[in-house]
Protein backbone atom coordinates (compact mmCIF):
# COMPACT_ATOMS: atom_id res chain seq x y z
CA UNK A 1 0.00 0.00 0.00
CA UNK A 2 1.67 3.13 -1.01
CA UNK A 3 1.12 6.25 1.20
CA UNK A 4 -1.26 9.41 0.13
CA UNK A 5 0.43 11.92 -1.33
CA UNK A 6 1.15 15.48 0.42
CA UNK A 7 -1.76 17.97 -0.61
CA UNK A 8 0.20 21.02 -1.49
CA UNK A 9 -0.76 24.42 0.25
CA UNK A 10 -1.80 27.25 -1.61
CA UNK A 11 -2.46 30.34 -0.25
CA UNK A 12 -4.80 33.06 -2.74
CA UNK A 13 -4.10 37.33 -1.62
CA UNK A 14 -6.29 39.64 -2.55
CA UNK A 15 -8.37 42.33 -1.36
CA UNK A 16 -10.98 42.02 -3.49
CA UNK A 17 -12.76 38.40 -1.86
CA UNK A 18 -14.79 37.26 -5.26
CA UNK A 19 -11.25 37.58 -7.00
CA UNK A 20 -10.04 35.28 -4.42
CA UNK A 21 -13.03 32.69 -4.87
CA UNK A 22 -12.64 32.58 -8.11
CA UNK A 23 -8.63 32.16 -8.14
CA UNK A 24 -9.65 29.15 -5.46
CA UNK A 25 -12.30 27.75 -7.92
CA UNK A 26 -9.83 27.51 -10.81
CA UNK A 27 -7.33 25.58 -8.66
CA UNK A 28 -10.36 23.30 -6.57
CA UNK A 29 -9.94 20.61 -9.46
CA UNK A 30 -6.91 19.92 -8.29
CA UNK A 31 -5.51 18.24 -5.53
CA UNK A 32 -4.11 21.35 -3.87
CA UNK A 33 -5.15 22.80 0.23
CA UNK A 34 -6.21 26.33 -1.01
CA UNK A 35 -6.41 29.49 1.90
CA UNK A 36 -7.48 32.56 1.49
CA UNK A 37 -6.35 35.92 2.71
CA UNK A 38 -7.78 39.20 2.01
CA UNK A 39 -4.61 41.37 2.92
CA UNK A 40 -1.07 40.98 2.72
CA UNK A 41 -1.13 41.22 6.60
CA UNK A 42 -3.03 38.61 6.62
CA UNK A 43 -1.06 36.35 4.04
CA UNK A 44 2.29 37.00 6.89
CA UNK A 45 0.64 35.68 9.47
CA UNK A 46 -0.99 32.45 7.72
CA UNK A 47 2.76 32.06 6.22
CA UNK A 48 3.74 32.15 10.44
CA UNK A 49 1.40 29.71 10.81
CA UNK A 50 1.53 27.13 8.25
CA UNK A 51 3.89 26.95 5.32
CA UNK A 52 2.79 27.08 1.85
CA UNK A 53 4.20 25.80 -1.15
CA UNK A 54 2.82 28.77 -3.65
CA UNK A 55 1.24 31.88 -2.71
CA UNK A 56 -0.53 33.87 -5.50
CA UNK A 57 -0.62 37.37 -4.54
CA UNK A 58 -2.41 40.67 -6.40
CA UNK A 59 -0.09 43.26 -6.60
CA UNK A 60 -2.20 46.37 -5.68
CA UNK A 61 -3.97 45.92 -2.44
CA UNK A 62 -4.19 48.52 0.34
CA UNK A 63 -1.56 48.60 3.12
CA UNK A 64 0.77 45.80 2.10
CA UNK A 65 0.88 45.53 -1.09
CA UNK A 66 1.82 42.14 -3.60
CA UNK A 67 5.94 43.78 -4.05
CA UNK A 68 5.50 44.69 0.05
CA UNK A 69 4.36 41.28 0.31
CA UNK A 70 6.84 39.28 -1.43
CA UNK A 71 9.90 41.40 0.24
CA UNK A 72 8.58 40.38 3.74
CA UNK A 73 8.62 36.52 2.55
CA UNK A 74 11.90 36.71 1.46
CA UNK A 75 13.43 38.60 4.64
CA UNK A 76 11.44 36.06 6.58
CA UNK A 77 12.84 32.99 4.99
CA UNK A 78 9.72 31.76 3.24
CA UNK A 79 10.61 29.29 0.69
CA UNK A 80 7.08 29.58 -1.02
CA UNK A 81 6.61 30.02 -4.63
CA UNK A 82 5.47 33.29 -5.27
CA UNK A 83 3.00 34.28 -8.02
CA UNK A 84 2.07 37.71 -9.09
CA UNK A 85 -1.05 38.78 -10.71
CA UNK A 86 -2.14 42.05 -11.44
CA UNK A 87 -4.97 44.20 -13.59
CA UNK A 88 -2.52 46.88 -14.31
CA UNK A 89 0.47 45.17 -15.72
CA UNK A 90 3.54 47.20 -16.42
CA UNK A 91 7.32 46.37 -17.34
CA UNK A 92 7.92 48.45 -14.31
CA UNK A 93 6.15 46.04 -11.94
CA UNK A 94 6.88 43.12 -14.49
CA UNK A 95 10.50 43.72 -13.40
CA UNK A 96 10.34 44.63 -10.08
CA UNK A 97 8.55 41.42 -9.08
CA UNK A 98 10.97 39.27 -10.97
CA UNK A 99 13.58 41.27 -9.01
CA UNK A 100 11.97 40.78 -6.21
CA UNK A 101 11.74 36.99 -5.97
CA UNK A 102 8.00 36.40 -7.99
CA UNK A 103 8.13 32.86 -9.54
CA UNK A 104 6.18 34.40 -12.00
CA UNK A 105 4.04 36.91 -12.94
CA UNK A 106 0.32 37.02 -14.50
CA UNK A 107 -1.70 39.86 -15.67
CA UNK A 108 -5.46 39.71 -15.37
CA UNK A 109 -8.09 38.57 -16.88
CA UNK A 110 -5.83 35.22 -17.29
CA UNK A 111 -7.46 31.75 -18.01
CA UNK A 112 -7.88 29.27 -15.21
CA UNK A 113 -5.78 27.49 -17.76
CA UNK A 114 -2.52 29.56 -17.33
CA UNK A 115 -3.34 30.23 -13.12
CA UNK A 116 -2.91 25.90 -13.17
CA UNK A 117 0.32 25.71 -15.47
CA UNK A 118 1.62 28.45 -13.47
CA UNK A 119 0.89 26.57 -10.39
CA UNK A 120 1.93 23.36 -11.98
CA UNK A 121 5.83 24.88 -13.17
CA UNK A 122 5.97 26.51 -9.70
CA UNK A 123 4.91 22.53 -7.71
CA UNK A 124 7.47 21.07 -10.34
CA UNK A 125 10.18 23.47 -9.46
CA UNK A 126 9.81 22.90 -5.62
CA UNK A 127 9.88 19.32 -6.87
CA UNK A 128 13.23 19.77 -8.84
CA UNK A 129 14.96 21.37 -5.87
CA UNK A 130 14.13 18.69 -3.48
CA UNK A 131 15.83 16.14 -5.90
Amino acid sequence: MTADPVKRRILVVDDEMTVGKSISQALACDDYEIDTALSGAEALQKEGQKKYDVIIADLMMPGLSGLDLLASLRRLGSAARVIVVTGYPTMKTTVQSMQGGAFEYLPKPFLPSELRSAVARALAAIEDEIR
